[in-house]
């Protein structure tokens, strides 16, 4: 899995506060690292950013050894490029689409063969314990399957990193409590590169290896969970 790197990142919109200020992060591969913050300080922007869904205002963006947004060299790398899956904070499923189609719907898209197509997408449902609902249609899942169903989705393309915008957000106290294990499994299953945003601290706490603390657009402290409990700076 690769590594991500941010030198100096900024995105600003118009000429007023920028939504992200000279930010450097290095996320190592395999790492789960959480965007910690309030709303408003910039976590989001940075994920899409990373993502491809906008581009900087100046600094530099790479994946790997590859360069993906260099504003002053003019270097960027089209989202689809980048090899990375992004769960939004809503499912975004196809409502008129079983789950099993949900999940199979990017590798149609590559126009992989059917086979393999079946192949990979019956193995990403049965990590995740959704075969059993693999006719069915998005209204007919509770929050929790629906949730696994967006991961799918994004699992079975192999994503070198994988990017999720506070998914747990909608989701129930109990709901959510089993996801987390859910992620935190899965993460050790695929050994993915994850970046994850999020407002809440236990979240935060309870399921990265290593958090980014943000406010107002800049870095705050980088570190374990257990360096940011025990030594914020």
């Amino acid at each position: 899995m690769p590594t991500i790197t941010l030198n100096a990142l900024t995105k600003r919109y118009g000429p007023g506060a920028s939504a992200v200020d000279t930010l450097d992060l290095h996320v190592e591969s395999g790492d789960f690292m959480c965007l910690l913050g309030p709303s408003g300080c910039g976590k989001t922007t940075l994920l899409r950013m990373i993502a491809g869904l906008e581009q900087a205002s100046q600094g530099r963006l790479s994946i790997g050894d590859t360069v993906v947004d260099d504003p002053a060299s003019g270097r960027f790398v089209s989202p689809e490029k980048r090899e990375l899956g992004l769960v939004f904070q809503s499912y975004a499923l196809w409502p008129h689409m079983s789950v099993a189609q949900n999940i199979d719907f990017g590798l149609r898209l590559r126009k992989l063969p059917a086979h393999e197509r079946r192949l990979r997408t019956g193995e990403v449902m049965e990590k995740l314990g959704i075969a059993a609902y693999a006719s069915r249609y998005p209204s007919q899942l509770s929050g929790g399957q629906q949730q696994r169903v967006a991961l799918a989705r994004m699992m079975v393309l192999n994503p070198r990193v994988l990017l999720l915008d506070e998914p747990l957000s909608n989701l129930d106290a109990s709901l959510r409590l089993e996801m987390r294990a859910e992620l935190k499994r899965l993460h050790q299953a695929f050994d993915t590169t994850i970046v994850f945003v999020t407002h809440d601290q236990w979240e935060a706490m309870t399921l990265a290896s290593t958090i980014a603390v943000m406010r107002q657009g800049r870095l705050q402290q980088v570190g374990s969970p257990d360096d940011i409990y025990a030594r914020p700076n």
